[in-house]
């Protein structure tokens, strides 16, 4: 084993880097495997108020064994619910004689996994998340000696945090996924940008856009837009963004700004609504966001409902159907036709949407649509 320093230093570094690796724990598995002479190493995790075991991180094992072990076998286990924080061993816990008579212990870990000791510990956080650390070695081998009692003794502390940390960033990415779907869902595409004008984290929607390269388009990692007027915009609110303080905690939030995209193709305007982010100037660097960014995606198979540009604008239904197809990239001829309206009577619908939403042309409809779209999100 390596000095006790360097050992609990290298594993503390690889647990807390494990949080975002995948499979999560990977690196810290095979050093502390080769630390403690194990054969194979794991980590399970059960969600709060769950016996069962939600994921499993193993080096070492059987990949048909670990799935086994997972959906049927965790329930077998004599080495389970160990004292919160304490780290012992499988004869400890059971008792050697009991583990002899043990059906589990001698047909599944000592004759199918090969395994005859185990050392452990169990962690739980405060959201109620238990994580299970096992250290196996096998029949041929012996019993962990003090030494490791030490060694995973000192790194409880820190599997207990690295826990937490990982139990956040979890929540924080299914509320990212959240997130996209609901915009997936209402055809409005989004990401981020840096400023540098690197685009991060596209929905769906905003990847399907951004490589039609209708109106806008990434290059080289970087959103370029077709309208040099809108481009020149676009890089004075980011530069904007990028040195405001932003509103302080609980205050109101930036309102976005409307950037709207001539498109040479003869295909209706597109409306970019640009939010800055909140977030504390001081720390700040050129990789990190600045804006959100919302788009009309468009396109018969993804247009706003109905129903929601009707809430929005305070149109009829007959008028809302109409906004939606505009909004969705078609022209009045278009929607008319779709509809199955003479087109003089989509131009009356038309000029009295403009005076319910309060703008005359259609581009400012498509701003207004993706603007208020780009509010609803705050919410």
């Amino acid at each position: 084993m390596a000095e006790p320093f360097d050992a609990v230093s290298e594993l503390a570094r690889t647990l807390y880097a494990g949080v975002i690796e995948t499979p999560p724990w990977q690196g810290f598995l095979r050093e502390i495997r080769r630390h403690t002479d194990s054969k194979t190493t794991l980590v399970m995790l059960s969600p709060p108020g769950s016996a069962a075991v939600s994921l499993i991180s193993v080096i070492g094992g059987q990949p048909e064994v670990n799935i086994a072990y997972r959906d049927q076998l965790f329930a077998l286990d004599p080495f389970v619910h160990l004292p919160e924080g304490r780290v012992t061993t499988l004869h400890e816990f059971v008792g050697a004689a009991a583990l002899e008579r043990n059906d589990y212990y001698r047909q599944f870990m000592c004759t199918r996994w090969g395994v005859g000791y185990v050392l452990g510990t169990d962690v739980r956080t405060a959201a109620g998340f238990t994580a299970c650390l096992r250290l196996c070695r096998g029949v041929e081998s012996r019993n962990f000696e003090a030494d490791t009692y030490r060694l995973v003794e000192t790194l409880v502390p820190h599997l207990r945090q690295a826990i937490e940390i990982f139990d956040r960033l979890h929540g924080l990415r299914v509320e990212e996924i959240e997130f996209h779907d609901a915009l997936d869902q209402l055809a409005v595409a989004s990401f981020l940008l840096d400023s540098q004008l690197r685009v991060v984290q596209p929905n769906s929607c905003a990847a399907s856009l951004l490589a039609a390269g209708e109106g806008m388009m990434v290059r080289n990692g970087r959103l370029v837009l077709s309208d040099g007027n809108a481009q020149q915009q676009l890089k004075a609110i980011l530069e904007r963004a990028r040195v405001a303080s932003g509103p302080p905690e609980g205050g109101p939030t930036c309102l976005p700004e409307v950037i709207v995209i001539a498109r040479k193709t003869g295909a209706p305007p597109l409306a970019l609504a640009v939010r800055p982010l909140r977030s504390p100037a001081e720390l700040r660097a050129d990789h990190v966001p600045v804006v959100a960014v919302y788009a009309s995606a468009g396109g018969p198979q993804g247009m706003v409902p109905p129903a929601t540009v009707r809430q929005l604008l305070g149109v009829t239904p007959a008028e809302a159907e109409l906004a939606t197809r505009l909004a969705g990239g078609a022209t009045i001829d278009e929607a008319a036709r779709d509809l199955r309206i003479s087109r003089a009577t989509a131009r009356t619908q038309l000029y009295s949407i403009f005076r319910k939403a309060g703008v005359r042309r259609q581009s400012e409809l498509i701003a207004l649509i993706a603007q208020t779209a780009a509010r609803l999100t705050q919410r």
